[in-house]
């Protein structure tokens, strides 16, 4: 137990390891722009501010720099507590001393100037949860718990260090999704599963499912004239130097739609592959054709509540623009034909139509190929433990 949770705090600590006290550059022409880390060495009250156009509620800190290049330099920052825009949302919460945050710095002549606070350090509070997350895998799944952390951990390498510099490199973004994808799929079954045919059953039809996602994806935002550009590509789009390819926002949108339906295809093939596995270890004599029905049975029952997992997830991540364009009166067809809430439905439609393709797929080959075996062989889920003795419990 000790050992086990020495690997959960290992995890996590390798998780966050990498987002801590960094400080992050972009170099323009003549300074640079930096997000520095900090702490608040003094933190004023609340107080009414005007820069001769609005009003708005400031707090007047002290920050000092953490960063190794800045280390100990110090800044006079204002904060605002409002939003500039509408003084009726709610208030922002005062900075105290000792809080960490970001702030924003410009390099310039030799020059550091700091005058804005970019965000509150929140990583504490999400290694929290992820800490408790973790636990609860890890104990209630036990060995394959800790199996499914380690893959956890694989997939976001994958994702945050090779799939993104690829992507903004210039790399085609599609082709490299499908790559990370069939490798992730891949790694996660076989640290899960083994090396077995249930994990090739299951790595064959979750691989063809998400492909199956992208290529609808594909003809119906062509067929609909979708950009991928959002405030957020626009964003992108300024920060990326004059003198390198501008990444297609296309193709990172076609990427989006794959990852999104990855985890809900490998939880439908895996369901499926494992079912059929544990069908044929228990009646050896059914054939590749009845295992295919079964496969087939058990994937129509996952497949209404994870079509509807796919569906609100999509709903739930657009829900503020739902309600900013219904606030303002706008009919359904309206809503609908906006980029922003068409490409959440293209997405939510498109991961669901892989999902559903998933459970066929994964139901031919699991009864092609795990019904041609006589028996499987039955893997040892057994926790380490010892067996307590019956007359341990007599008088």
């Amino acid at each position: 137990m000790k050992n086990r949770v020495l690997m959960i705090l290992t995890i996590i600590y390798i998780m966050f390891i990498s987002t801590s006290n960094i400080c992050f550059a972009e170099e323009y022409d003549g300074y640079e722009a930096f997000n520095l880390y900090a702490k608040v060495i003094e933190a004023g009250e609340e107080e009414d501010y005007s820069d001769g156009y609005s009003n708005y509620k400031i707090q007047r800190i002290k920050v000092e720099i953490l960063d190794e290049r800045f280390k100990g330099e110090k800044y006079d920052i204002i904060y605002y507590l409002e939003d500039g825009m509408n003084s009726r949302l709610p208030l922002y919460d005062v900075f105290k001393i000792g809080d960490k945050l970001y702030v924003y710095g410009i390099y310039e002549n030799g020059v550091l100037k700091v005058d804005a606070a970019s965000y509150y350090d929140k990583t504490p509070w999400i290694a929290i949860i992820a800490v408790i997350y973790a636990l609860l895998i890890a104990f209630i799944g036990g060995k394959k718990g800790m199996r499914a952390l380690i893959g956890l951990i694989i997939t976001i390498i994958l994702i945050f260090k090779i799939l993104v510099p690829a992507i903004l490199s210039g790399y085609n973004s599609i082709l490299v999704t499908i790559l990370i994808c069939s490798i992730v799929i891949f790694i996660t079954f076989l640290i899960i599963s083994g090396f077995n045919k249930k994990t090739w059953v299951a790595i064959i039809g979750t691989v063809a499912g998400v492909i199956m996602a992208g290529l609808i994806g594909g003809i119906f935002g062509h067929a609909m004239r979708l950009t991928g550009i959002n405030e957020h590509a626009r964003m992108i789009s300024v920060a990326i130097p004059e003198d390198r390819e501008m990444v297609s926002f296309k193709g990172i949108m076609l990427s989006a739609i794959m990852i999104s339906a990855l985890g809900a295809c490998m939880d439908v093939g895996m369901s499926i592959s494992s079912a059929i596995s544990e069908i044929k270890q228990k009646r050896p004599e059914l054939t590749s054709k009845e295992l295919i029905k079964s496969g087939m049975n058990i994937g129509k029952d996952v497949m209404g509540t994870m079509t509807n997992t796919l569906i609100l997830a999509y709903v739930g991540s657009a829900m503020l623009c739902i309600l900013l364009y219904n606030v303002n009166g706008f009919d359904l067809p309206f809503i609908l034909n906006s980029e922003d809430i068409t490409v959440e439905v293209l997405k939510s439609l498109s991961g669901s139509i892989g999902l559903v393709c998933t459970i066929p797929l994964t139901a031919i080959f699991g009864g092609l190929i795990i019904g041609k075996s006589k028996s499987v062989k039955k893997q040892d889920d057994k926790e380490d433990f010892k067996e307590i003795p019956v007359n341990y419990f007599k008088g």
